[in-house]
């Protein structure tokens, strides 16, 4: 595994500190556990992880292990790094680095055994995910976010929605914006409104100030495929959620825009499964619940989208430099 991090941060000293930690799991494969009544029932690989990462102590006396978590194709930990002199200034990157190559070398164990499936070389994603834990406040909220995680699997930001993806999986470590409108709405009225900012249990990292979040949407309405066509446009990043699968053939230009690292698909049913009401709505909530910031069009009133967002008529009427409707 490269010692390389998509989204690293210049700023922070990564050799002393409270970081809280993600893995994923190659090519978003479920192969760690399955989730039943609220908790993750290890594979006989998950299984594994959980010894070999408390062991992590043992081998790294500067390493304190905290709350973690095995899920089914990701993994989440908080750790604590006691500075030394010897240390450089991304140690936590070669502990990570350390847990990783030992995890996959237990994978390949396995696979070699037939008690784990092959999905290639490497059991990981080649980068990780982490941020800088600046309180106690904010500690304790995360191990409550991890303790919790299996509750919540179908909300999950590396949950079921992402069973099926094309395209640059870096982009939901990002705080995105989303983008919803109803059904029936004219592209021609868009106006696009800010009814919501918020902050998500596990921050996500900010955009280099040249660039705008990434939009998050299920891109399915006339005003929400606007949109998307203006990303496209513009080259600004995506997130595009679809309840009835990744379509094939794609649109040449949201192809590229995957293949450059811009876009990225998501889907929990296979390609050319269709669209029910209740996997739209799903998504909707997807969308919804990974948002730092919600954007809306048109919302009709009483109607499947507006019971999914308080105050859907009040907000900021002006887009600013984030609104995810560029002209």
């Amino acid at each position: 595994m490269a010692n390389k991090h998509p989204l690293r941060n210049r700023r922070i000293n990564y050799r002393d500190g409270w970081f809280f930690v993600t893995f994923q799991v190659a090519h978003n494969k479920s192969v760690l556990g399955a989730i039943a009544e609220a908790r993750c029932n290890l594979t006989p690989l998950g299984r594994r992880l959980v010894p070999l990462w408390m062991a992590m102590r043992q081998h790294h006396e500067e390493l304190w292990t905290d709350a973690f978590v095995v899920m089914p194709n990701h993994f989440h930990a908080i750790v604590h790094i006691h500075p030394r002199p010897d240390h450089g200034p991304d140690h936590l990157s070669k502990l990570i680095g350390s847990f990783k190559s030992l995890a996959t070398a237990v994978y390949r164990d396995l696979v070699a055994a037939g008690q784990a499936p092959d999905i290639g070389h490497s059991l990981w994603q080649e980068s990780f995910w982490d941020d800088l834990v600046s309180s106690h406040e904010e500690l304790e909220g995360i191990r409550a976010y991890i303790r919790d995680n299996p509750k919540r699997w179908d909300m999950d930001r590396f949950g079921p929605v992402t069973e099926f993806s094309f395209g640059n999986l870096d982009l939901l470590s990002l705080r995105l914006h989303a983008f919803v409108a109803s059904q029936g709405a004219s592209s021609r009225d868009l106006t696009p409104i800010r009814i919501r900012t918020r902050n998500l249990a596990s921050a996500p990292a900010e955009a280099p100030p040249s660039e705008k979040p990434p939009v998050l949407s299920t891109f399915t309405s006339a005003q929400e495929r606007e949109v998307l066509q203006r990303c496209l446009q513009a080259n600004r990043r995506f997130v595009w959620v679809l309840p009835g699968g990744i379509p094939e053939p794609l649109e040449p230009a949201v192809s590229t825009a995957c293949q450059a690292g811009r876009g990225l698909l998501l889907s929990p049913v296979p390609p050319g499964t269709g669209v029910n009401k209740q996997r739209a709505v799903w998504c909707n909530r997807y969308v919804l619940s990974h948002a730092q910031e919600v954007w809306a069009g048109t919302v009709t009133p009483g109607g499947t989208l507006a019971a999914l967002i308080p105050n859907p008529g009040h907000g900021s009427p002006t887009p600013g430099h984030g609104s995810p409707g560029p002209r």
